[in-house]
């Protein structure tokens, strides 16, 4: 299987690279695996090694940002600024030498952003792993936009990431999303043949492993841990900065705030700094002492698409979650049993101030988030999909 991914997938501090890496290990557990990947960065020693396991690997670096310049290269490219951004002829030619030189069975393509780069002329099975529909994440962004000239900017892009979508999605035997809502967008976008699978999201099964977090042992603090230049990430946490976290503080001023995430902008910086109790974390190894000082795991999103890993991880580690109803679309999280569902802004500060007082919810939803992650959302049950469409394809192609 040769194996195509729009960035290292190590360390895994994304929800994106969560999937990735463990989609990887999973297909490595039962196939040799080729991996060729996009990269930002040179690759440390430890990177080095965890890629020598395959039996093949390829990266190219490439780190083009979202700037005026290359949004006039996409409209000379006619693709969408996404796609322009990772468009490198150097991987072109990379894939097209891997591909001449090995005989594959199948081509897995990681996200949309690696779909140009399907070899020409191959002829074996051709699987696409969609994290989002892109265009509704777009479809939500521009709906959300109050700004006119911004929201005429991004309708347009919109129109371009739906319209080349839709293009890509029909060069795939077999297209996988994460959720149903997402395998009916782009059914939606499709050709009336199109087949779609579903391949959830999971946790990061070493969440499962730890010990159980400890109600008295945690603070008041309220958590919330995400990459921080995705835009709807930024849109939850400032949407909860304004609407729901002055409400907290007015009930409970001992609460405290931990945003934790690389990439924050100085907009949400400002932000944080104008209002008491919040700290911003940009760099840590390892999320368990968060998890473990706070009390309860928010996510106010109102925008994004496909499900939330943090929010999968969040459950996997036990500590109870207040989300959005958007936030939680796509997964099975029955309200009050495995997390708290509020979709205004006074009952999402409620449910907050309830679960830093009532032990015995915080215990209820700590236990069942868990169990919820052993049963549905781990590799071994979620990624069996993959194992059928994968032993039929015809092997020395």
């Amino acid at each position: 299987v040769l194996f195509l991914t729009s960035q290292f997938p190590q360390p895994r501090r994304s929800g994106a690279t969560i999937k990735t890496a463990t989609l990887i290990d999973y297909l490595h557990e039962r196939h040799e695996l080729y991996l060729v990947c996009l990269r930002g960065d040179e690759l440390d020693d430890g990177q080095r090694e965890w890629a020598s396991q395959f039996a093949g690997f390829d990266s190219v670096q490439l780190d083009r940002g979202r700037n005026p310049l290359n949004l006039a290269r996409s409209y000379a490219s006619r693709v969408p600024l996404s796609i322009e951004r990772n468009r490198s002829a150097k991987m072109t030619t990379v894939v097209e030498g891997v591909v001449a030189d090995t005989s594959f069975d199948a081509v897995f393509v990681d996200g949309w952003l690696m779909a140009q780069y399907l070899p020409t002329g191959f002829d074996g099975l051709k699987l696409l792993h969609e994290h989002n529909a892109e265009y509704v994440i777009w479809d939500r962004q521009t709906n959300l936009e109050t700004n006119p000239l911004l929201r005429r900017v991004l309708t347009a892009e919109a129109a371009r990431v739906r319209e080349c979508e839709a293009t890509l999605l029909s060069r795939f035997d077999v297209v996988y999303a994460v959720s149903v809502a997402d395998q009916l967008a782009l059914e939606e976008i499709g050709s009336p043949d199109l087949n779609v699978r579903i391949l959830p999201n999971v946790a990061d099964t070493e969440l499962l492993e730890r010990p159980p977090l400890s109600f008295s042992d945690s603070s008041r603090v309220v958590l919330y841990l995400g990459t921080m230049s995705w835009q709807p990430n930024l849109e939850g946490i400032d949407r909860f900065l304004r609407e729901v976290w002055p409400l907290v503080h007015r009930q409970d001023s001992d609460a405290r705030l931990v945003i934790a995430g690389q990439g924050a902008p100085k907009s949400l910086r400002r932000l944080a700094g104008r209002e008491k109790g919040i700290e911003l974390v940009a760099e840590f190894d390892e999320a368990e002492d968060l998890y473990r000082n706070a009390r309860v795991f928010i996510e106010a999103t109102r925008s994004g698409g496909g499900t939330k890993v943090k929010l999968l991880n969040a459950l996997a580690r036990g500590l109870p979650v207040v989300a959005s109803p958007e936030a939680f679309e796509g997964l099975s999280v029955t309200p009050g049993e495995h997390a708290l569902v509020e979709g205004e802004s006074s009952t999402m500060a409620a449910g907050i101030i309830r679960l830093f007082d009532d032990e015995k919810l915080w215990k209820r939803l700590s236990e069942n988030g868990r169990k919820l992650i052993h049963d549905r959302y781990v590799p071994d049950i979620a990624y069996a999909v993959l194992d059928q469409v994968l032993s039929d394809a015809p092997a020395g192609v």
